[in-house]
Order: structure tokens, then sequence, then C-alpha cells
């Protein structure tokens, strides 16, 4: 079955999540596995952001190693970013990746004991990378620092023990999904493993109507379950951790606008910032300019508002689809969709904001390209004749 036929329930209150598993169907790839339908989830919106910065000992790293011997040199004490790799003496896999941001030497001191080992004293910014799932520290850590240039394969040093790391290793952000109706599957599954339920699934946003919103990757392993706050025989279920890719608050206020259904009128967005215009056009509907309703004649860009790359494509979708619709969300998917069926004027008021507005903003292939430039170009290609206001 698909999520649509999961997207309702008869209650007082609205379906806003579905928690779903993909099934591995061949034949249909948008078949899943309904877990439970949610009124709400708590945790989940995050703001990005690097944590706090901290002072590491690499204990016992070796003195000829390049970062250990750069650290050591004139000039070595700013390193930038670089990454640390956590793995097992066993060779377990994958490694717990974190980011250091902005590394800074504090001290190289040679390592007591040790000949031809020294401790590499680091003030950075740590940030948590993990992808597949958070692990537990190894029994037996081993660690690897690495450059973020992927031309350099071996690590710059290595060392057994890191002190301060673990007394600040990220603590789990949990995520609350309230009001649960559980499937049978769900409740089977958690039988079965003890209450452990591993495994990774999808967490579906709705609109009131049923609608989807957005997709996120979630991990399943559930720390609580217990009767829910909104009575029933709901329950509310407390996930370990959610996905490392977490929305934002404000991607929580361009969904509850959308709750409610698409937007009727033009410039819902324009109070947000680009991460929000981001979201706001990710929810719009990709449509073709042929299937537009407005068909050809002359469009007004309203172009006050598009400052950023997000905000030039929804003030284009609304200028020649409507609200809440879109020709995509960069060059190729807008000369895909702009199909010139048919001759059309495209009216673009306070150009100028957009022209010195996305000045930073290149084509990659062409650096010498502004961004504005291609898009006026793009839009001729496709037999739409812009007038600059």
């Amino acid at each position: 079955m698909r999520v649509a036929d999961f997207a309702s329930w008869e209650r007082e209150f609205p379906l806003r999540y579905l928690l779903v598993r993909d099934v591995g169907n061949e034949q249909d790839w948008q078949a899943v596995e309904l877990l439970a339908r949610c009124a709400d989830a708590e945790g989940l919106y995050l703001p990005r952001e690097y944590s706090d910065r901290t002072v590491l000992v690499l204990e016992g790293c070796p003195a000829d190693s390049p970062l250990a011997v750069t650290a050591a040199g004139p000039g070595g004490r700013q390193l930038g970013d670089l990454e640390l790799e956590v793995l097992g003496r066993n060779g377990d896999w994958p490694p717990h990746v974190f980011e250091l941001i902005g590394v800074s030497v504090v001290a190289v001191r040679p390592t007591a004991g040790a000949p031809g080992l020294v401790d590499l004293v680091l003030g950075t910014g740590l940030r948590d990378d993990w992808e597949y799932g958070r692990p537990r520290p190894p029994a037996q850590p081993y660690f690897e620092v690495r450059s973020k240039d992927r031309r350099i394969i071996a690590p710059l040093t290595h060392c057994g023990s890191i002190g301060g790391l673990y007394g600040r290793y990220p603590l789990p952000r949990p995520v609350q999904l309230i009001g649960c109706e559980p499937s049978r599957a769900l409740l089977d599954g958690l039988a079965a493993s003890g209450g452990r339920n591993d495994g990774w699934g999808q967490l579906v946003g709705l609109d009131r109507f049923g609608g989807v919103l957005r997709t996120e990757n979630f991990p399943l392993p559930i720390t609580d379950a217990r009767p829910s706050v909104l009575g029933g025989a709901l329950l509310d279920l407390t996930f370990e951790d959610g996905s490392p890719d977490r929305p934002t608050p404000d991607c929580r206020r361009v969904r509850e606008l959308w709750f409610e259904g698409p937007p009727s009128e033009p410039g819902g967005w324009v109070g947000f910032d680009t991460p929000g215009r981001d979201e706001w056009l990710a929810l719009c509907r990709p449509t073709l300019l042929s299937a537009s309703p407005r068909g050809g004649g002359e469009h007004h860009l309203d172009g006050r508002y598009a400052t950023d790359v997000p905000g030039l494509h929804l003030a284009l979708g609304e200028a020649l689809l409507g609200p809440g619709m879109s020709l995509g969300l960069d060059l190729y998917w807008l000369r895909e969709r702009l199909d010139g069926d048919a001759p059309r004027t495209l009216v673009w008021h306070d150009a100028g904001t957009a022209r010195r507005s996305l000045a930073p903003h290149v084509v990659r292939s062409d650096p010498a390209h502004s961004y504005f430039d291609a898009v006026l170009e793009v839009l001729a290609e496709r037999g739409v004749t812009v007038v600059l206001d």
C-alpha cells in the first residue's frame, strides 16, 4: 500500500504525521508499510549550528605524522577544518565521524614515557557528523584525523585516546511522536525485539487534507512508550535520536502555513530567510509551463523580494504559474519545465533588485556568468520574452 492509503483517521484532532517503512517492492517503489499514525512530533525541528568550542588532547600521536609536524612548525598554529574518525581496534564499521571546525594548536608536547610520540592540544569547534544512527563509543577506540581534501587519502595522524572528547560526547537529541496510533506491524516488531525496534523508516508530514508535505529519513530505535497525553488507546513514543539532517524551526513555520493547504495568494514566502524560502520552494508543486491554467499572454513578476536564488524561483513560479507551483529550484529544472508551448511576455518589475542581490551567485560551469543573466537566457531560449522594468 502507499502513503495516501493511510493518510486519514477519525479523531477530534488532525493527523499530521505518518511513520512508515519501505517494503522493498521492486514493482512498486512507492509501496510502504504503516508503523503509526501520529498527531504531532516534538524535537524534530532543530537549528543548524556548530557546537561550542572545546579543547581536545590527542594523546600519543607519532611525532613524524604530517599533522604533528605541521603543528610543531612555524606558522602551523591554524589548521583549518579537519575530520576525526572514531574506529574500534577490531575494525568496527562504519566509523563515527566528527567535524573539527577551525582547529587551532594550543600546544605540542612529548608524550610522557613514550619516545617518538607527542600530545597535540587543540582548540576546536566540534560537530557530530553521524550518518548511520548514533553509535556507542567502541570498547577500545582508535582515532584517525583526516584532511577534508578527498585527494589526501592517508590519515594526517592517529592516536589511541583523546582527552576531552567523550566528556562532551554529543547527547542524544530524541524525537517524541505524540498521539500515535500504532499499527500491528509496529506492536509486533516491538514485542519481537524487546522494545528496541531497530532500523530506519520515514516520517511523512501531512497537510490537513492528507497531502504529503515532506518526508524525513527517521531512525526507529524507541526508548520509551507510554499512554498518550491525548488519551484513548494512543501512545507517546520517544525515539532515541532523529535524522542527522533535521529540518529547522523556520521549516516548521513554513509547514504550519502549508498545513492548511497550498497557498491561494502570492507572496507568503517573502518574510522568510533563505532556508525558509528553500523549504517553501520544496513544498511547491513542480509543474510544466504547458500545464499552467494561465496560458500565454502577459505576466507580471513582482521582483522586490527576489533577493536570493530560492526567492527568484518562487517569484518566477508565482508569475508564470500561480501560488504554490514552481518551475523547479535550479537552472536545469527551469529549462526542463519551460517547454515554450505558447508565446509569453514576462514583465519583471524591480529587476534591479535581483540583479544586485544575485551578483555574488554565479553559474558553476562559468564563474564569469551571473545566475540572474543565466535565468534570463533560459527564459529567452524557451520562448518567454522578458521586459525588465
